[in-house]
Order: C-alpha cells, then sequence, then structure tokens
C-alpha cells in the first residue's frame, strides 16, 4: 500500500472513530459503536469520580474533543485514562474553566490502576540499607483531588496549594493504598527513588536538602518515620 492511500485510510477510519462532528451511517455507525463503547466504559470504570461529576452532556462533549485533538496512540485499553488525563492537563477543552481540577482527577484515579499493574522489582537492598518499594508513585497536585466528590467539587471552595500523594500496593495482599504526605516524606521518597540508602544518610541528606539541622531530635523523628513507612510497606 502507497504512503499516501495508508494515510487517507487513517484519516478515514480517525474520522469515523473519532470525530464527533460527522454523522457515520449504516455499517460505519455499527463500527464506531463497538469502538468507542468499549474506550467510553473503560475510562469510566477507572474515572467513576470524575464521572460523577459530568453529566451525559459533558462528558461526551469532552471525550469527543479528546477524541478528535488527540486520538489514542496505546494499544493497552487502560492507558486511554492516561491519554485523557495529560489531554486535560496540558490542552484546551471544552470543560477546563468549570473543572480547572479535572486532570490532575483523572490522573489520580488513572495511577490507582496503573498500581496494580505496575511490575514487582527485583532489586535488593545491601545489609542496613533501606529499598523503595518498587510499586508506588509519588504525585504532585494543585488541587485536593483525594478529596473531591459530587458534593465537594466547586472550585472555589476547594483550597489550591502543593499536595504530595502516595500511591502503593504492598506486596502480599496487593492492596492498592495511598495517603498524603508532608514535603520533608516527598523528599525523603524522592531520595530512595535514586536508590537504596541507610537510613542515616538518608535522614542526613534530606535534612540538607531542606535547610535543617540533623541533629538529635530530628533524627529521632526520622527513625519513627521509617519504622512507619516500612511497617506500611512503603520501604522494604
Amino acid at each position: 500500500m502507497r504512503l499516501d492511500t495508508l494515510r487517507q485510510s487513517e484519516n478515514f477510519w480517525a474520522k469515523i472513530c473519532f470525530d464527533g462532528g460527522y454523522r457515520p451511517k449504516g455499517r460505519y455507525q455499527v463500527y464506531r459503536e463497538l469502538v468507542t463503547e468499549r474506550m467510553v466504559q473503560t475510562v469510566q470504570n477507572i474515572s467513576p469520580v470524575a464521572r460523577s461529576l459530568l453529566s451525559e452532556k459533558e462528558w461526551w462533549r469532552l471525550l469527543w474533543a479528546f477524541l478528535k485533538k488527540n486520538p489514542p496512540q496505546s494499544e493497552i485499553l487502560r492507558e486511554l485514562a492516561w491519554e485523557l488525563a495529560q489531554f486535560c492537563k496540558s490542552r484546551p477543552h471544552p470543560l477546563k474553566k468549570k473543572y480547572p481540577y479535572l486532570g490532575e482527577l483523572l490522573e489520580y484515579e488513572y495511577l490507582e490502576i496503573a498500581m496494580r499493574f505496575a511490575p514487582e522489582g527485583s532489586g535488593k537492598a545491601a545489609r542496613g540499607e533501606l529499598r523503595l518499594n518498587p510499586a508506588h508513585v509519588l504525585a504532585e497536585y494543585r488541587w485536593p483531588v483525594h478529596f473531591i466528590r459530587e458534593d465537594f467539587r466547586d472550585p472555589k471552595k476547594l483550597p489550591q496549594g502543593r499536595y504530595h500523594l502516595l500511591l502503593w500496593r504492598e506486596p502480599e495482599s496487593l492492596e492498592v493504598k495511598f495517603m498524603e504526605v508532608n514535603p520533608l516524606v516527598a523528599a525523603l521518597i524522592r531520595r530512595l527513588e535514586r536508590g537504596p540508602a541507610k537510613p542515616e544518610a538518608l535522614l542526613r541528606a534530606v535534612a540538607r536538602q531542606n535547610g535543617l539541622k540533623a541533629g538529635p531530635e530530628f533524627l529521632a523523628e526520622g527513625r519513627a518515620l521509617l519504622q512507619d513507612l516500612r511497617a506500611k510497606q512503603i520501604l522494604l
């Protein structure tokens, strides 16, 4: 097949499947329904909170804008939710003014699913070193996406800031958990993402990075924190 013919074919099927303003007929309409229904259902299952905030009209308006301007790139259906989140975070979309936090919320909901499929990791820490659970992600958001719900969604009432949200999967139960962490804990996690470290060296590095003195009180509180993170299986 010639390159120009291939492009014409790709453009034709993209119009059939992803252009909400186009109205296909006959078998092409059936094909569109089969393709879009599965994609949309997958995104809805991954993003129940975001979906609950939008009316049916708003939901489809957003999806058609996304599909037309940013057709799916991944062959993995669940990645469509990630692509939609990035579209909402980085591109103009019809609901941006009403729901300025939508991209972050969609991403946060996707990350919970991503943790279920995160690789186990085969690395091991040397004796006396701490290793970060490989099935984790640390995200930073401007909006409190972990609190947004149907009765708490007005952007005028949502406090903006810097929210560090840590999600991880427990190695034994495979349950995905999350918690909000402060900037110091976030810095500690980022430090361990570079590789395993000994507890005291880690705490001193975090103190130095944040302009703090690593005195006895700081180190004692830091050791207690590390024990708590190990108990939660964030550290292994």
